[in-house]
């Protein structure tokens, strides 16, 4: 699976990763992925936390979410993963408007990262 590849997990370090939309992706994650990474499903953005640098990746898979409100949720050096069922070229744009760096297209799968000391 592309996402997993995406994730860029380097061997040895902890992460948390949220889902957020597609329980497909999630249990291939649970299934394939070392027991020590913590994943976490959120069905629903209305229940997505609002605590800071919460998240190592957040693999997005729903249309209306609040990219702010990921971007403050991911660790300095983490990623943002969407999936191509919610690809939109503009999204591109509106990542780096947030302050993600780092933005790649691949298959209409997005990565974009946070980096400590850029934005807020």
């Amino acid at each position: 699976m592309l996402v997993s590849k995406l994730l860029l997990l380097e061997k040895g370090l902890y992460f948390n990763i949220a889902v957020i939309g597609n329980k497909k992706v999630y249990n291939y994650l649970k299934e394939n992925l070392d027991k020590n990474i913590e994943i976490e499903f959120i069905e629903d953005f209305k229940n997505y936390t609002k605590n800071p640098r919460v998240y190592h990746r957040v693999i997005n898979g729903l249309k209306e979410v609040d990219y702010k409100k990921i971007y403050n949720s991911i660790h300095h050096q983490g990623w943002l993963v969407t999936l191509p069922e919610i690809y939109e070229y503009q999204l591109l744009q509106k990542l780096e408007d947030i302050n993600f760096v780092a933005i790649n297209e691949t298959d209409k799968h997005i990565t974009a990262k946070r980096m400590h000391g850029w934005g807020s």
